[in-house]
């Protein structure tokens, strides 16, 4: 196990090095956005409600989405992304006492920093290039360029495997599927570590997003720690 651990840290400082173009691309998405979601935490808690806000705020002359989740009582996360690119600037993740969990921040000098309390991760990477946070993913994919391309590879920093990591985003089709929010004909994307760390990282995650503009989030279906599959799924939206 430690072999294999200490290969896929190898394999993920060599992806780290690659530098993947910013994918992702704003499609007129809304100046402020508020989800409801039914959010699953882990097999102790179970579901919650989790609500996610995001409006575009100016910093020296710049836009970006200023991103805030509350899932329950347990986490809040805050987040800035890039208005034109969806790329996250900055992130955070507390517990429900307030403490911060997780976080990174990328420097004036293109480096950034990553920190894990509980994984006693605190490093930093010099050139990661263009970051994705996963706790934006409800927003940021929603620029994924639908029947354009069928694959785009992302920088994800994932702590798990302490590192940035190539993340792909396949094109599946599309797919008309029902939520509490209602029923929407979807575009849907399969998520998964691209290239050869995908051997060491295989699982896989499936979000929805509407076909019609915005292409707003509609589910997020994945294998949770029990192994079964749960779907986190949209109960309300406004713009």
């Amino acid at each position: 196990m430690r072999k294999i651990c200490f290969l896929l840290l190898i394999l993920a400082g060599a992806a780290a090095l690659e530098v993947p173009l910013a994918p992702l691309n704003n499609n007129a998405y809304p100046e402020r956005v508020q989800y409801v979601v039914k959010d699953y935490i882990n097999k102790e808690v179970g579901f919650v409600t989790a609500n996610i806000s995001a409006q575009i705020v100016t910093r020296q002359g710049r836009k970006y989405y200023q991103l805030e989740s509350i899932e329950g009582k347990y986490f809040r996360n805050t987040a800035l992304l890039s208005q034109a690119d969806f790329t996250t600037v900055e992130e955070k993740r507390y517990d429900e006492h307030g403490e911060l969990i997780e976080s990174f921040a990328a420097r004036p000098d293109g480096a950034v920093n990553f920190f894990h309390r509980d994984k006693k991760i605190d490093l930093t990477a010099k050139n990661p290039g263009n970051v994705y946070s996963r706790y934006a993913f409800l927003i940021s994919l929603s620029g994924f360029p639908f029947e354009q391309k069928d694959k785009v590879v992302m920088n994800v920093y994932m702590f798990e495997y302490g590192n940035v990591l190539p993340l792909r985003a396949v094109y599946q089709g599309k797919e008309k599927i029902k939520v509490p929010a209602g029923e929407f004909e979807c575009y849907k994307l399969e998520l998964a570590v691209d290239g050869l760390l995908g051997l060491f990282a295989p699982d896989k995650y499936y979000l929805y997003y509407t076909v019609a503009a915005p292409h707003h989030f509609v589910r997020f279906y994945q294998k949770v720690d029990d192994g079964s599959w749960l779907a986190n799924e949209l109960v309300k939206v406004s713009f």
